[in-house]
């Protein structure tokens, strides 16, 4: 496997007339640098499911211009199979590394249905691939036998694992043994019990360093600092990434902590 990595799941900084912020991104990568190893614009902390194309793109576009030598991940959380495609061919063509999405926006999707969609990702670009495993966005989960038929597509490289149901070490090892760098995504899980390739957390945004602590398992005292920080950013909330934002505009890393006010799909 390969060496431990810490991925930010950027939240996007909107200015005041709520356009993306190039100052505000310069900023915050600039603040997490030193501890990380790459960026994940445009993803759920980067409320990825409300941005257009145009705040997509400029996203996107920014993270790469100010990654420096960190690795850029495109998160992509488009409805169906086809923008999927399309976002990622676009990613590819600016210069991302690698795309993390979810399944199709639809529950009831078949567990069928979610490996033809990424396979059919995968046929479309050259990229690496990352799945992101969650429910709450999607609608549906991926079962683990799903995941495993996922990983064995060539270029499949990792997992954002937010499971529903806690994960035990036998399941992350056999993830592992397949080829797939496995991620923690949840805050609560860091620096306990489970053995990971690393962790890609919205915390990463306002504490770096703590997350690189965290990617060892069984420390008490960081995953205690954790959860207090957990509770204090209030990181379990429907609007998390929007307590992230205020508080990067509190330390003067983001220019205003304006959300996205609605669901933009276009």
């Amino acid at each position: 496997m390969s060496a431990k990595h810490i991925y930010v799941p950027l939240i996007t900084p909107l200015d005041e007339h709520s356009h993306v912020c190039e100052a505000s991104v310069r900023r915050l990568l600039h603040s997490s640098g030193p501890f990380v190893d790459g960026y994940i614009p445009c993803l759920t902390s980067g409320e990825g499911w409300r941005l257009g194309k145009r705040d997509w793109q400029r996203m996107l576009e920014l993270t790469l211009a100010h990654a420096q030598d960190k690795t850029v991940i495109a998160g992509i959380e488009r409805a169906t199979t086809a923008e999927v495609i399309e976002y990622a061919r676009l990613a590819q063509n600016l210069g991302a590394q690698a795309v993390m999405f979810t399944s199709p926006f639809a529950s009831g999707t078949s567990q069928q249905d979610m490996i033809d969609h990424y396979r059919a990702v995968h046929d479309a670009t050259s990229l690496d691939i990352f799945i992101y495993n969650e429910s709450a966005l999607s609608g549906n989960e991926k079962s683990f036998d799903t995941l495993l038929a996922i990983a064995q597509l060539p270029r499949v490289i990792g997992i954002k694992d937010s499971p529903s149901q806690p994960r035990v070490q036998s399941e992350i090892e056999r993830l592992r043994n397949e080829g797939l760098d496995y991620f923690i995504g949840w805050e609560m899980l860091l620096a306990r019990e489970l053995e990971s390739d690393g962790n890609v957390v919205s915390l990463a945004n306002l504490e770096p360093a703590l997350c690189r602590l965290a990617i060892g398992a069984r420390q008490t005292m960081v995953g205690g600092l954790v959860a207090t920080l957990n509770d204090q950013f209030e990181l379990a909330a429907d609007d998390w990434y929007a307590h992230v934002k205020k508080e990067l505009k509190a330390r003067g890393i983001i220019s205003t902590d304006r959300v996205f006010a609605e669901e933009v799909m276009a």
